[in-house]
């Protein structure tokens, strides 16, 4: 008798993935990982020239419209692509979800690992997220949406010792996020530019170490799960390094709320763990994050993708060394530490980090990415230069959701 093994049944399941939001690492590491499981993936995004387009671990790599400046034309390039390669599974990985999202259905036989666009819509504001959350019964910090500056002034108490978090309730990188210090004069209203369009949202302050988590669910059952402690970030945002810390409570939390939601697709929390232990949720990215990093092949995620495997256990990242982006700590890391520890307890931990970390980039058997960075990095300097942005903010301007 002929039986398949999970793998031989995925594969045969589905042969064809297309990747979207290719400029991120975390698509240049899935694309990796399901090539060498057998899977032919092809690759696409707006930017000309990202680091997934010069590995030989894709099939085909295509530049779409940028959905943010023309979204029909997004989506006729896209349904072309899924016609034009057979493809049978679409795993968007940047914000081009949210525009992606609204193609479910529409893509003929392929299947799009996304949850409903409204869903997305309101996991991604950092307001609404707050309230699921709460609907849920899980805890919260307390939070507070800003339509207008006279709304901010309002939590102006100079007796008060309360600090609160102001960011943009669509937002990314923690690019404008404000620390203030409620007895103190609010940020001018200029910096804010608070309005009904463009909501705030003031989170009361949380002291604590942050961590962030990265899944797979699907209709509400937790498939794969990562999770790492913050250490090492590009200026406030975005985590460079990445180490397996397996905490139980943040694992609990992210099954609850997944089954409370019944949510379908990948999905990201960060979080703070107080010195009590207990578990405040601060932002969800219902879509790929760096958490991605920490699983490889052996780890098969094919399977919770296309949900085929056969066991009811979770997918947990079976290695344990640390990742990193390793131009950014580099280019970050050293100072941040020296700023954060110390001149000597800085650089001893920055060094050690490096020595015991294993670039997501570099590839013996996939070298291009590595060997491109350079040029890759340097024309995303000159065109942002061009744009008069900052380089962070520019990598997602073309694709970004805001409600």
């Amino acid at each position: 008798m002929n039986i398949k093994t999970d793998q031989e049944q995925e594969i045969r399941t589905g042969r064809r993935i297309l990747i979207t939001g290719g400029r991120a690492p975390a698509a240049l590491d899935l694309a990796r990982q399901l090539a060498e499981q057998g899977y032919e993936v092809y690759a696409a995004d707006s930017m000309a020239s990202p680091l997934i387009r010069f590995s030989t671990c894709i099939k085909r790599y295509e530049v779409l419209p940028a959905p943010r400046v023309d979204e029909a034309a997004f989506g006729k390039a896209l349904a072309a692509m899924v016609e034009k390669y057979s493809i049978e599974l679409l795993i968007p990985i940047c914000e081009e979800i949210y525009y992606i999202a609204k193609l479910r259905g529409k893509l003929g036989r392929c299947m799009v690992f996304t949850d409903e666009a409204e869903r997305l819509t309101a996991l991604h504001s950092k307001w609404a997220f707050i309230e699921m959350v709460r609907e849920a019964g899980l805890a919260a910090p307390e939070t507070k949406q800003l339509r207008s500056y006279t709304e901010l002034k309002q939590l102006h108490n100079p007796a008060s010792e309360q600090i609160w978090v102001l960011k943009p309730v669509y937002s990314r990188f923690a690019t404008k996020v404000h620390i203030w210090h409620a007895n103190e004069s609010p940020p001018p209203a200029a910096e804010l530019q608070l309005s009904v369009d463009s909501p705030w949202v003031a989170q009361a302050f949380v002291a604590g170490q942050e961590y962030c988590t990265y899944s797979i669910v699907k209709e509400g059952k937790l498939l794969a799960y990562s999770d790492y402690a913050v250490d090492f970030t590009a200026g406030r945002g975005a985590s460079t390094f990445f180490k397996p810390c397996h905490q139980p409570q943040l694992r609990q939390w992210v099954e609850t709320f997944a089954a409370h939601t019944q949510f379908t697709g990948q999905i990201a929390f960060d979080f703070i763990i107080d010195e009590s232990g207990a578990v405040w949720p601060l932002e969800c990215n219902p879509r790929a994050t760096s958490g991605l990093h920490l699983f490889d092949k052996r780890d098969r995620l094919g399977r919770a993708l296309w949900g085929t495997g056969q066991s009811s256990s979770i997918i947990l990242p079976q290695q344990s060394r640390g990742k990193m982006i390793a131009a950014a700590m580099l280019a970050y890391g050293l100072s941040q530490q020296r700023r954060q520890r110390g001149l000597w307890r800085g650089s001893w931990h920055w060094l050690a980090s490096m020595a015991g970390g294993r670039d997501v980039i570099f590839s013996w058997k996939d070298p291009g990415p590595f060997l491109m960075q350079g040029y890759v990095w340097f024309d995303l300097w000159r065109r942002a230069r061009k744009a008069e942005q900052p380089i962070i903010a520019f990598t997602t301007a073309d694709i970004e959701w805001n409600g």
